[in-house]
């Protein structure tokens, strides 16, 4: 009885092998690295963000907010290509990276300073509809001197783990290329 269970454990133990072998050579064959340029898409599923514009300033908004570094300020086109679904933009979903590697989060105070000078619909505070886009900025507090680079999409601490496993590492580059977009 014993040699029968450890027969069906070296089976079991065969078979979750295989299994993993399996879903390893389809996420080798699946995954790919991916930088787009300025205006141009990186996709989500049915959701793709698109840097239109970055400029830098010291200070934002009526009663003036100083950066405590320099602020960047990231116009960014958030697309639904869904046929059904609503998507709720959050601000939080974008980061900066400087040639370090180095994140950087939005900044609140900087946000709150320049929000006060958009429309309602430049917030992109309510849900996409399906098959609309919403253009809005957004503010990043940076220390002077930092070599911004990129700018990434998170969709929190776990969607960060895996993504670059079974997506590929989808990066924006800030810098105007001459070629459209560089798929690796």
């Amino acid at each position: 009885m014993e040699s029968k269970s450890k027969g069906v454990l070296l089976t079991l133990a065969i078979l979750a092998a295989i299994g993993l072998s399996l879903l390893a050579l389809l996420v080798l064959l699946n995954r790919r690295d991916e930088t787009v340029s300025l205006n141009h898409e990186i996709q989500y599923d049915d959701f793709a963000f698109a840097v239109l514009s970055v400029r830098q300033a010291t200070e934002l908004g009526a009663a003036p907010v100083k950066s405590h570094g320099e602020f960047y300020v990231v116009t960014l086109k958030i697309a639904n290509h869904a046929k059904r679904v609503d998507y709720k933009y959050k601000r939080d979903c974008a980061v900066l990276i400087d040639e370090s590697g180095r994140e950087y989060q939005h900044s609140s105070e900087g946000q709150a300073a320049l929000e006060k000078s958009l429309s309602p619909a430049e917030l992109c505070s309510a849900p996409i509809p399906a098959g609309q886009s919403c253009i809005t900025q957004v503010v990043f507090d940076v220390p002077a001197g930092a070599e911004i680079s990129q700018l990434r999409i998170t969709f929190g601490t776990l969607a960060d783990l895996f993504d670059p496993v079974f997506s590929g590492r989808k990066r924006i580059a800030l810098t105007p290329a001459t070629q459209p977009a560089n798929k690796q």
